[in-house]
Order: structure tokens, then C-alpha cells, then sequence
């Protein structure tokens, strides 16, 4: 092997035809060089071969030739540089080997396959000394003069070297203008001394709406127009300056027409020959409008006054909003890292199982109403609504989930269906309270049927009228009195005087006395001092005794100047309101003399039976205390327990007639217990309401004792309290013989006979 360095130019300039063939060559430029080149040069060396390759661009142990000679034009190949002549010259520099080629080179089988004996070959460099590629010229004879073929393929290599780094250069410079041009970013290439655009791509050119004639009489503050020209250049100061290697902030561009849009800037300053910036910018607006919308939402959930949380798939709660602190009393920091499962009840967990379920194939849980537990400890009624939250990859990570306090709703529904209740037990008790009215007049008016009908009913819708005025609480008893003689309010203060303290009286009471007084005014319309033009009537009521626990309401009724009265000779309806209903609903006692000069009627009673706002006694029923002493009958005793006295007595009048012994009617549960006390009865027949308590207490003694008993209640059977569960029950109004046959069937295991 002979290797040389490269030639000195006296050795080069001794061949001036070499020269000369050179120089023909230089005429084509590019790629087309190559093929003239390595023509030229096996014509010069009488060669057989001529190959002009450059390194592979990934894998350095190949070649690839750009231009082959083959006793003519050849195609270009690839081929492997190890064990290869070639391989030493990237490796050690130009070579020559004159002859014997194959027996130097054994492993190397293209040598074998073309047959050569003689090669020479020299590097391909780079004005830096990079190793570009290799020249190599074979032949199938041996070189007649050795140091003349290295010569002459020097002289070769540098136009070709020359070349091929000019080519390269273009080529990258033409890639990096095309990545520059289509870049999604906007590229901006202006003058560090004019600030004239020099070089704008076509992503900037289309936003801006400018041509690149236009943007090159445009500057960097012309189309920022948060900048003035002061303002950009000091902004860019420390950039020249070299304090900083490169800038980035944010701005806004604004287009040819008018409008803007939000750009992040990546400014560089490029000195020295260059002395250019160059900015890389992107246009941001869809993350503003996203950070906007975002910060939007951000501000809505934490000032939103309902819960909202997110959790992960096993449940621990990442975010906690100022809502789900008002409604459930934790703070963040308290809850953010722990289980939601902590606001669940106990008896509510497999919810949270079935939530998590349909998360995970992506369904919505809509409205969901449940219960949530407070961090006081208080149970909270919650609607709430679950949504998937995905990552960007469209897989599920968590959940949203929204929690709306429905308290308030669910204190209204229970309050409407209290209310819708009450108007119902309301409405059926009066219902009864016509029914016994009708029956009772019938039996004992049945000539003036329709007429005392009519009025009792029309006494009735009075006292409705004053109790619905006081919310069936607080019934002033002066309103009640006035309502009950209305048709004779002509003469209020000349024949009919009121005198009494102002008082305030409970709904059942006014009912009671409202109905006596109706027939009291009517009895002294028919017969009494109102039936004269003469007769006058003075109502008084007074509080008597010093301590609250010891008063008692006087109530006098007195008659004067009518027609001399006598005694009738036998009770009707009207007494019996007067005397019974008074008697049993407020403890009253009651006494009518019938004296000459006219009826006088004295109704004394305890004043927190009558009054609303006097603490309820713990005195017993008069009534309930006599009517439970010991019975010797054989019949059944039953307990009746009913607040609208007349329908107490009309269940009573019923079930004595089918030959039951009554305890009652009393009306209050107190006054029941009292009764039970003395003496247990058979069984019992319960009105549900009573006022502002239930008969519940009556019925836990009851049951305790094992005493049978049905309810009678405006209420539904499924609206009745647990403790009524288990017995039959009757709507109002009354049938006797359903009550009659009930209570017979209530009673059949009973040892006592049966009622006829």
C-alpha cells in the first residue's frame, strides 16, 4: 500500500490538460456535477472504475454512492465499508494500492466480483475537516504510475468535496425554510437595526392577513399594539445587551383588519453578521378563552351555595367547595384526601357502591335524593347529581358530583302533607260532627226538621268561620259570642250586652261553647226574652282565683223582661249540647234554672280547659273519674275517646244501643288514662287527633295490657302512628253499623257475651 498526503500545487500544475478537464466539468452545477466529474476523471486515468460516494446518514459502517463509472453511466448502490479498501481511507486518509488488490483486501467479495487489481482513493471533506464522503478509482491492470493517479484524483476530491458541502448546506437551508414556513407556530425574522420584517411564514402571513410585500414595511410594534416603538425597543434592550439569552412574554397581535388575538412570544437576538431577532410565537387564544372559562367556572363553583366535589374512582375526594362547607359543616382541608364514603350513613353505603357502578360505563346519575351526614351529626336530605370525569385520553379517573340541600323542600312537602292532613281530618270531622247534627235533630225535632237543621248547621259554619280567623288557635271568646247571635247584632248593646275580660280560648272549646250558645240564642228567640220586643240578654265571663293552676272561667248566660218561662217538660237536643257537651269537653259545670223572669244559665270550668294560653293541667277528667268506676254489668265495656264531644257521644249513643257499657266519651288522653287507672275496659274505640296531642298514650297502655281497640280518624289507615299499626280503623264519617260490627269482631275472643 503506498499512502500519500496531498499533493503541493507544482505537482497539481504540471498537468494543465487535467486542469483543463476539470474546469469543463465545472460548468454543470448540483447534482448533475457528479456523473461529469467522475466521467472526466476515468478518462483522465484510463480507469475501468470510478466511484463517488458519500457515508451513510445513520449508519456510518456504509457508503452510498451520488455518481458511478462503469465503462460507462451506472447505477448507484450501497455497500459495506468494513474490510473494504474504503474503509481505510475514512478511517486513515488517501491510499493507493497499485496491484494486487484482491489478495489485500480477501474478505471484501465485491473487489472479487468486478475482477480489480489497482485502487486508489482519497477522503471527501468539509471546509471543517469533516469526512463528507470518498473518491476511489479501480481498474482491472495494475497502475502504470502510482503517485500520478493519487495526484490527479486529489485534485478531483476538492471540486467534489466542494460540491457536495454546497449541496448539503442548500439542502438543509431549503428543509429548515420549509419547516419554517409550514411551522403551526408564527415565525418573525426582522432587522435588529431597522426592526423592518425581513422574514414572516405563512402561519403568521394567513392570521395577520398581511402578504409578505406588506409585512416588510411593517415593524414589531406595529402590529403589537400594547407596544409603542419606545416600549418595544426597551423591552428588548437587555436582549441585545446579552443580559438575557433569550425573552419570552406574553401580548397580543393584531390583524390587517382590526381585530386581535392572544400570542406567547419567543424572542432570540442572532449578532455579528446576522444581527437579526428572530421570534417563534403562538397564537394562545383558545388557552385564554380556556383559562377564562375555566377561572369562570372556578369562581362559580366556589361562591356556588351547593355542593360540589370531585373524587377519584375509589372515592377520595380531590376538591371541596365553599357549597359542600356550608352544607355538610367540613372545611377542605378537612375532607380534601379522605373518603366521601364519611358523609354516607352507615345504612346507606351501597349507594355509593351503585354510584361508582354507573361512573365506570360513563352514565349520569341525575337528581339522586338520599341522605348525608353533617359533621355535627345531623342528617341532611341531599339531590344529588354524578358525572364521569375523563383525562384527555377519553379514560374515566373520577367523578363530579353535585350536591343540592333539599331540607327546606322536604320540610315543605312534609309541612304540605301535614297540613293536607290536618285539612282532611279537619273537613271529615265536621262531616261527622253534620252527620250527628242531622241524626240527633231528627230524633228529637222531626216536625221542624229542616228548619233546626238548617240553623244548627248555619251555628256550626259560624264557629268554623271565627276558628279558621284564628288559625283553630287563639279564638277570641268575645268573636265567638258575636258569631253565634249575628242575626240579632241590631240590637248589640240595647238587649243584648257583652261584659267580660278580653280571653282567648283553644278551638275544641269553642266548638263546644259556640254550639251551646246557638241553642241557648235560639231557644230565647223561640220562647225566651229575645221572643218580645221587650226581653234583653246579658252574656258575662270572668276569670276567678288568684294562681293560674287554681282559675276557673264563670260564663253566665241571664235572661230578663220576656215571657214568663217554665221548665220543659222533657230534654232535647239543645240541653243535652248545653249540659253534656259542656260538661264533658271542658269540665264544665253547668246549671239552667228556668225562673219566671226568664232562663239563667251558669256554666263553670277550669280555665286551662277553656283558655290557649294557660299550661295544660294535670287535673283528670270529672267525667273520666266517675265514669271509671267499677261496673257490675255484663256487658262489654269500651272506652270511647273522642275531642269533638258531639261526635263522642254520638259513637257512645251508638254503642250503647247495641248494648256495650260506655266509659267516656272524654276527650282528651289524659282524662283516658284516668279512666284506665280505675278500671281497664274491654276495649276502645279512638279518635286519633285530640287537638294538639294524639291518643297514642292511650294506645301503649292499651297494647300493653293487651286490650284491643280500632281508631276512627279523618286520617288514612296508612297515615295513622306506628303504635295504630296493627288495629282496625274507620274513616269519618261514621257508619254505626260498621262501628257496631267492627268493634263486635274486635271483641269476639273475649270471654264476655257478645252484645245483642
Amino acid at each position: 500500500m503506498v499512502q500519500f498526503t496531498q499533493p503541493a500545487k507544482s505537482s497539481v500544475s504540471s498537468f494543465p490538460s487535467i486542469q483543463a478537464k476539470l474546469a469543463s466539468c465545472s460548468q454543470v452545477v448540483g447534482e448533475a456535477f457528479f456523473p461529469v466529474m467522475v466521467e472526466a476523471l476515468a478518462e483522465t486515468l484510463s480507469a475501468r472504475w470510478v466511484f463517488l460516494s458519500t457515508l451513510h446518514p445513520v449508519d456510518r459502517g456504509k457508503a452510498c454512492t451520488v455518481a458511478v463509472w462503469d465503462d460507462g453511466p451506472g447505477d448507484n448502490f450501497e455497500y459495506d465499508l468494513k474490510d473494504s479498501p474504503c474503509e481505510n481511507i475514512v478511517g486513515q486518509g488517501a491510499c493507493c494500492y497499485p496491484e494486487n488488490i484482491i489478495d489485500l483486501f480477501p474478505r471484501d467479495q465485491m473487489l472479487k466480483d468486478m475482477g480489480a487489481v489497482s485502487y486508489v482513493g482519497t477522503p471527501l471533506r468539509s471546509a471543517s475537516g469533516e469526512v463528507l464522503g470518498l473518491l476511489s478509482v479501480l481498474d482491472e491492470k495494475p497502475f502504470e504510475d502510482a503517485d500520478q493517479a493519487a495526484e490527479v484524483i486529489e485534485v478531483f476530491s476538492g471540486r467534489a468535496a466542494a460540491e457536495l458541502e454546497r449541496l448539503a448546506t442548500a439542502s438543509l437551508n431549503e428543509r429548515l425554510g420549509r419547516i419554517v414556513e409550514d411551522s403551526v407556530s408564527e415565525v418573525y425574522i426582522f432587522d435588529a437595526n431597522s426592526y423592518h420584517f425581513e422574514l414572516v411564514n405563512r402561519g403568521a402571513r394567513e392570521n395577520l392577513g398581511y402578504s409578505m410585500e406588506e409585512l416588510r414595511q411593517l415593524t414589531p410594534w406595529d402590529i403589537k399594539p400594547q407596544f409603542s416603538r419606545e416600549q418595544f425597543i426597551s423591552h428588548v434592550t437587555p436582549l441585545r445587551n446579552g443580559e438575557i439569552a433569550n425573552q419570552t412574554f406574553e401580548t397580543q397581535h393584531q390583524r390587517k383588519n382590526g381585530s386581535v388575538y392572544d400570542v406567547a412570544v419567543q424572542l432570540q437576538y442572532f449578532p455579528g453578521v446576522e444581527n437579526l431577532f428572530y421570534a417563534s410565537i403562538s397564537d394562545i387564544t383558545d388557552r385564554k378563552r380556556a383559562e377564562e372559562a375555566q377561572a369562570h367556572l372556578a369562581a362559580i363553583v366556589s361562591c356556588s351555595s351547593e355542593a360540589i366535589i370531585s373524587k377519584t374512582l375509589d372515592g377520595t375526594i380531590k376538591s371541596w367547595n365553599s357549597g359542600a362547607q356550608k352544607i355538610f359543616g367540613y372545611t377542605a382541608e378537612e375532607m380534601i384526601g379522605k373518603s366521601i364514603r364519611l358523609l354516607i350513613p352507615a345504612d346507606r353505603q351501597h349507594e355509593e357502591e351503585n354510584i361508582l357502578a354507573q361512573i365506570s360505563r360513563a352514565e349520569q346519575v341525575n337528581n339522586y335524593e338520599t341522605i348525608r351526614l353533617c359533621k355535627d351529626g345531623r342528617e341532611v336530605d341531599v339531590s344529588v347529581t354524578v358525572s364521569p370525569i375523563f383525562d384527555s385520553g377519553g379514560t374515566i379517573v373520577g367523578a363530579s358530583k353535585i350536591a343540592h340541600d333539599i331540607s327546606d323542600r322536604k320540610l315543605a312537602e312534609a309541612r304540605e302533607q301535614l297540613l293536607m292532613g290536618e285539612v282532611n281530618h279537619r273537613a271529615k270531622n265536621m262531616l261527622t260532627l253534620v252527620q250527628v247534627i242531622a241524626r240527633q235533630t231528627a230524633a228529637n225535632d222531626a216536625e221542624t226538621f229542616a228548619q233546626r237543621f238548617d240553623e244548627r248547621i248555619l251555628a256550626l259554619s259560624a264557629s268554623h268561620d271565627v276558628l279558621v280567623n284564628s288559625y283553630w288557635q287563639n279564638v277570641p271568646l268575645d268573636e265567638l259570642v258575636r258569631s253565634q247571635l249575628g242575626h240579632f247584632q241590631d240590637i248589640f248593646g240595647e238587649r243584648i250586652k257583652l261584659s267580660g275580660p278580653s280571653l282567648k280560648i283553644t278551638a275544641p272549646a269553642a266548638q263546644a261553647i259556640g254550639m251551646a250558645l246557638h241553642e241557648l240564642a235560639t231557644n230565647a228567640a223561640k220562647y225566651g226574652a229575645l221572643s218580645n220586643d221587650e226581653g234583653a240578654v246579658e252574656i258575662d265571663w270572668k276569670l276567678d282565683g288568684e294562681e293560674i293552676s287554681e282559675q276557673r272561667l264563670l260564663l253566665d248566660w241571664i235572661e230578663r223582661g220576656g215571657p214568663e218561662v217554665t221548665k220543659p217538660s222533657r230534654n232535647g237536643f239543645g240541653s243535652t249540647v248545653i249540659d253534656q257537651i259542656l260538661s264533658a269537653s271542658i269540665n264544665g259545670e253547668v246549671s239552667l234554672d228556668w225562673f219566671p223572669t226568664g232562663l239563667v244559665c251558669h256554666v263553670n270550668c277550669p280555665a286551662d280547659k277553656v283558655l290557649d294560653n294557660l299550661e295544660v293541667s294535670t287535673q283528670k277528667s270529672r267525667a273520666a273519674a266517675h265514669m271509671g268506676q267499677s261496673s257490675t254489668s255484663d256487658s262489654a265495656r269500651i272506652l270511647v275517646v273522642e275531642d269533638e264531644i258531639l261526635i263522642g257521644m254520638e259513637v257512645s249513643e251508638i254503642l250503647k244501643a247495641a248494648g256495650f257499657e260506655i266509659f267516656g266519651p272524654v276527650a282528651t288522653a289524659s282524662g283516658a288514662l284516668a279512666i284506665l287507672e280505675n278500671q281497664m275496659c274491654d276495649a276502645a274505640v279512638l279518635d286519633i287527633n285530640l287537638g294538639k296531642e294524639t291518643s297514642a298514650p292511650v294506645a301503649e297502655l292499651l297494647s300493653q295490657a293487651g286490650t284491643p281497640f280500632l281508631s276512627i280518624s279523618g286520617r288514612s289507615r296508612d297515615d295513622r302512628p306506628a303504635i295504630f299499626g296493627g288495629s282496625p280503623h274507620l274513616a269519618k264519617p261514621i257508619q254505626s253499623a260498621l262501628l257496631v260490627r267492627e268493634l263486635g269482631q274486635l271483641l269476639a275472643p273475649v270471654a264476655k257475651p257478645n252484645p245483642a
